[in-house]
């Protein structure tokens, strides 16, 4: 058990890499506590699911059509002043939300601007943070190291929501809220500032950036297995985020409690993500990884109809943790296998890809939103659960795929080798 628990953290012994690892965490917390308000802040201006999934659209435009040119930038330059970048400029949209909030002043319309200019941020960062790794850890750590990133992201996800519903209401009102986020940037900046700033390896030749760009896309394509993880990304993401922009419409409209009681249920989703993603971190790189990749996409799956049929708040709370454990262990999964799949010179590039599911699902977030107030919100998210298992049986099926193509170029290997002897 010692020994499981070690390889688990094992790339958390290198210096460098903890403190861009506790820098990560804590930004990302503020990033997805400031967006798990968004909604209900937008549901309580309007009323409207539509308005919900609308505040969060700035960030879907952004991120769908600029992080690919921020993975571009990402191979081509240091990390470093990029990821900078991408935590200073949020952090100041944040302390603005924070100020219109208290002044009332906030819109949909600026709430959408708002994340907007906080997915810009996010485009170049993630890119370069995710590359950033691959230069301060070993090459036989880096599958952990990129494990351990997705273990951040989910102690952030139990941090957001634990945050929300201890002191939201209880300690800080809305606007405050947003201005105690920004103060985490006091510890995150000056973090990210001590840690080395290689200097990129010197390109062979010279090239423009939509070239780079036009080579990231067509070396993805051109490898089945990056292209079965880079479509399985996008359309699992597009739909395990849908619950952000319908839970506030569903506590309020079927459960008879206020839009912004989503405090526990986003608790127990983190959780739930938090707790399988421990184990997880330590078999992604075993042949296990493709397996329980599908597991995880069922599983998440499951957890949006069982949130969809929930009777009560109790239920839905408990609905939670299928969501949860499904929707982090595939993401886990999926970016790492992503990740050390691909070629270091690609690692921006193809990071940069992976956030356009990202884009996707804010820029979705009104669809659902409309679908919610159309058919009903309930019913859109079993509607949720349905495409996501469907995604999931793709995934599957391209895998058997995958496989039998690699299966049919061993022989061919083999006999070329033969050849080759004699």
């Amino acid at each position: 058990m010692d020994m499981a628990i070690n390889h688990t953290f094992s790339a958390l012994q290198q210096r460098d890499y903890r403190l861009l690892w506790l820098g990560s965490m804590l930004a990302t917390t503020a990033f997805m506590t400031s967006f798990m308000m968004v909604p209900a802040v937008a549901y309580d201006i309007t009323g409207r699911n539509a308005a919900a999934g609308l505040a969060q659209m700035g960030q879907g435009i952004a991120m769908l059509l600029v992080s690919p040119l921020g993975g571009v930038v990402a191979d081509r330059v240091r990390k470093k002043p990029l990821v900078l970048m991408g935590q200073s400029i949020p952090a100041c949209v944040i302390v603005g939300m924070g100020a219109l909030i208290l002044t009332d002043r906030i819109t949909v319309p600026l709430l959408t601007i708002g994340t907007l200019i906080m997915g810009l941020g996010f485009s170049f960062m993630g890119p370069a943070r995710q590359a950033w790794v691959a230069e301060l850890v070993t090459s036989e750590s880096l599958p952990n190291a990129l494990a351990l990133q997705q273990i951040a992201q989910n102690i952030a996800q139990v941090a957001a929501p634990l945050s929300i519903a201890i002191l939201l209401g209880h300690v800080f009102n809305l606007g405050h809220m947003y201005l105690f986020l920004a103060s985490l940037f006091l510890i995150v900046v000056p973090l990210t500032s001590i840690l080395p700033s290689p200097t990129p390896r010197p390109r062979a030749v010279k090239r423009s950036m939509a070239t780079d760009l036009t080579a990231g896309f067509r070396y993805v394509w051109s490898d089945l297995q990056l292209r079965i993880l880079w479509l399985g990304f996008v359309g699992l993401v597009v739909c395990g985020f849908a619950f952000q922009t319908l839970l506030p419409g569903l506590l309020q409209t079927e459960l008879g409690r206020s839009s912004t009681s989503i405090g526990p249920i986003f608790l127990s989703i983190a959780i739930a993500g938090l707790l399988v993603n421990i184990p997880l971190a330590g078999i992604v790189g075993t042949r296990w990884a493709w397996v329980t990749l599908l597991v995880m996409g069922l599983i998440m799956s499951a957890g949006f109809v069982a949130l969809g049929l929930a009777p009560t708040y109790a239920v839905a709370i408990g609905a939670g943790i299928p969501l949860g454990i499904g929707r982090a262990g595939f993401m886990l999964v999926d970016n790492s296998l992503l990740m050390t799949t691909a070629e270091p010179a690609y690692h921006g590039r193809v990071m940069s890809m992976a956030m356009m599911g990202y884009g996707s699902q804010a820029l979705l977030a009104p669809v659902w939103g409309a679908l919610a107030d159309t058919v009903g919100v309930r019913e859109t998210l079993v509607i949720v659960g349905a495409v996501a298992a469907v995604v999931t049986v793709l995934i599957g099926l391209s895998y058997l795929r995958l496989r039998q193509v690699n299966a049919e170029a061993e022989p061919a290997g083999a006999a070329l080798a033969l050849s080759g002897r004699s």
